[in-house]
């Protein structure tokens, strides 16, 4: 009797390693699934968000604020410049069911108009500071 339960401790062992790396294996690859059903579930809550990465844009707290005053989207960095693929894949993903629900809510494309109004707000008190000097 001893014996059976030692091998079914081993084969439950051998199982859940098993099953851990088939997990961590899956978890990296289902990243774009994860991500669209993310964003599908914020938007049907009427959240809207977009996601980035990456080295920010000099202009970008401008952007964050134009997108949350002026429609109520929420931007929110995921990662900084070091990336993994699944990083990427996720917020492709996500970004591409948000922003589009988002654009189709407002009637236009709201990501555009306010990363122009930003990045020109930025140009223009640049160019008034370096006057300035």
């Amino acid at each position: 009797m001893l014996e059976v339960v030692r091998r079914h401790k081993k084969v439950a062992a051998v199982a859940t390693l098993g099953l851990l790396v088939v997990g961590c294996y899956g978890w990296e690859h289902s990243a774009s699934v994860r991500g669209h059903v993310a964003a599908q579930f914020d938007v049907a809550r009427g959240h809207y968000r977009v996601l980035g990465y990456g080295l920010p844009v000099a202009w970008l707290p401008e952007y964050v604020s134009l997108l949350r005053a002026r429609y109520g989207v929420e931007y929110r960095a995921v990662a900084g410049c070091v990336v993994s693929g699944s990083v990427i894949d996720y917020v492709l993903a996500y970004n591409a069911i948000s922003s589009a629900a988002a654009n189709r809510r407002f009637r236009r494309n709201i990501f555009h108009e306010c990363a122009e109004d930003a990045r020109t707000g930025w140009e223009r008190r640049t160019a008034v500071d370096e006057r300035r000097e």
